[in-house]
């Protein structure tokens, strides 16, 4: 409401008084009509400039809280990432330091009190590398296959025992809905992490259907055309990426989704489609990682 609409009735409440009362003649009346009018003429300028700078700041405000909301879900977005790599390199690094220990024959003892560590048995000194002074190293002897032994007997002393095959982890059924989505969600990515894309494609693809109005869907839509990606199920994981970007236009995945369609693409040998695809990412998405690595993918092209 502006201030004419204000004044307006103080106005003809002073008309009323006016011509009810002595004010001496038609032209005071006028002349006091004319007074207010101006002043409220002046009131409205003064007023309107004031409004029209306030109404440029508060969409300023708005237009930068929306910025940053967009840079929390991209820091969000590469935090998860992060996190999927690093039990990545978590699991990588387990299975390494296994297959140190089966080789060498070691176990791992525990740490005894104190803050000391387990002697070296002679046993694990045998299976150690020795560099003689001046020579080249010794290999370690290579363990020889323990001896199968009978139906109900006892291994014999110092035998190391010999562990089962592991399981297939295709073998494994899925593990049951915990009825949480975030903890469904967190089992998924435990799965990708473990490199068992199969059974991640699974959870994901479960993930959606039971939870279909989550914000974490654009996520669980992602790195389910990301686990068809890794078994190599080019066109598959193409089609995920592309409703990706439909069902989802305005989530931070977009340009990553677009960098990885393109490289599928590669895969399949549409190279045109590719660069499309890549030159895409870098002109609507020039601020973000996906970018850049689009740029390097160009560049290497250009390089072949």
């Amino acid at each position: 409401m502006s201030a004419r609409h204000l004044i307006v009735p103080f106005v003809l409440a002073g008309l009323a008084l006016a011509g009810c009362g002595t004010l001496g003649g038609s032209s005071q009346v006028e002349n006091a009509v004319y007074d207010t009018h101006r002043r409220v003429a002046n009131l409205d300028k003064n007023l309107e400039g004031s409004v029209s700078k306030l109404n440029e700041n508060v969409a300023g405000l708005l237009a930068r809280v929306d910025q940053s909301d967009q840079q929390v879900k991209a820091l969000q977005s590469t935090v998860e990432e992060n996190t999927v790599k690093l039990n990545g390199v978590e699991k990588k690094l387990d299975s390494l330091t296994n297959t140190l220990y089966r080789m060498f024959r070691l176990s791992q003892t525990p740490s005894l009190p104190g803050g000391g560590t387990s002697p070296v048995t002679p046993d694990m000194q045998r299976d150690v590398q020795v560099i003689p002074p001046g020579g080249d190293i010794l290999e370690a002897p290579q363990p020889t296959a323990p001896p199968v032994a009978k139906a109900g007997a006892l291994p014999a002393a110092g035998t190391p025992p010999v562990a089962p095959p592991p399981m297939s982890s295709a073998a494994v059924p899925p593990p049951p809905s915990a009825g949480d989505q975030d903890a469904d969600y967190q089992q998924a990515q435990r799965s990708y992490a473990s490199e068992n894309y199969p059974l991640a494609l699974e959870q994901f693809s479960a993930f959606l259907q039971r939870y279909p109005t989550s914000q974490t869907c654009p996520n669980a839509q992602f790195w389910r055309a990301k686990s068809l990606q890794n078994l190599e199920r080019y066109e598959e994981a193409i089609a995920e990426f592309t409703k990706l970007q439909t069902a989802y236009p305005t989530s931070v995945r977009v340009p990553y989704a677009m960098l990885y369609e393109a490289l599928c693409h590669k895969k399949l040998g549409q190279t045109e489609r590719a660069a499309e695809l890549l030159k895409e990412v870098v002109k609507n998405y020039p601020m973000t990682p996906a970018a850049d690595q689009a740029k390097t993918e160009l560049q290497k092209a250009k390089g072949n």
